[in-house]
């Protein structure tokens, strides 16, 4: 089974800075650039996963021993 623990803890963050963001006094210039923060983390986050699910040799990726 894939390890995912890394994944799983940038994403409690990720959780915790959007109730942060949303119930805490931000101004509307906090609130954007925490926003933008959290949708380059979760870009990273989706990219890192998709080239883990390309490698998992159980989904038929590319450590799967077959030819592609």
């Amino acid at each position: 089974m894939q390890d995912l623990f890394f994944e799983t803890i940038a994403v409690q963050r990720m959780a915790m800075m959007s109730r942060l963001v949303s119930v805490g006094a931000c101004n509307q210039e906090d609130k954007a650039i925490a926003l933008d923060w959290l949708a380059e983390l979760n870009a990273e986050l989706l990219k890192a996963l998709i080239e883990k699910d390309k490698k998992n040799p159980q989904n038929g990726g590319s450590d799967s021993g077959l030819l592609q």
